[in-house]
């Protein structure tokens, strides 16, 4: 069960902002409930540090960063996710562009999040998938001097409610 109202994501009413905003809530009541569970000590949340969303926490000692990316598909480009800058670059392509084993180091603390806000609220539209993921599901391979994109149904296999994005964002938190 989610920590809070899936969130009221409309199209050119500033999307982006809906998103985050409601997944930062939803962030910070599961992640309070971890701490209320004693699964986790401590915490905290900056948003933007590096990704959308940066979490850091603390449990026995030790402190484990998380990064979540946030993408949305708003029907613009048909089936499609546009990822990285016009120019091939930014975080999101230093990322796909990791080998093997640094691709493997990064799944254990990095996450994407994608909404398909042209289906209504209530719908199952969420979907939460790794890096290994992302580069599979690339248009065309990984182009670094043009904007890159990813296949929709190719990470949007098994699509979400919010309730059940909570449960695996929380299990990955508490992971």
């Amino acid at each position: 069960m989610a920590f809070s109202l899936e969130p009221d994501i409309i199209k050119g009413s500033h999307p982006e902002d809906s998103f985050r905003t409601g997944l930062l809530q939803e962030m910070l009541g599961m992640l309070s409930s971890l701490q209320q569970e004693e699964k986790i000590d401590e915490f905290f949340i900056l948003p933007d540090f590096g990704f959308d969303l940066g979490i850091f926490v603390s449990r026995e000692g030790t402190t484990r960063p998380v990064f979540f990316n946030l993408k949305m598909y708003m029907g613009a480009k048909p089936r499609a996710v546009e990822i990285g800058d016009q120019n091939g670059s930014g975080a999101e392509m230093e990322l796909l562009q990791l080998n093997t084993s640094r691709s493997a180091m990064a799944s254990e603390t990095f996450r994407w999040i994608l909404v398909d806000i042209t289906k209504p609220k209530g719908n199952r539209r969420y979907t939460i998938f790794t890096t290994d993921q992302a580069k599979e599901a690339l248009m065309g391979g990984l182009n670094k001097k043009k904007q890159n994109s990813i296949k929709l149904g190719s990470v949007m296999t098994f699509p979400l409610t919010w309730d059940e994005l909570s449960e695996k964002v929380s299990s990955f938190l508490a992971g």
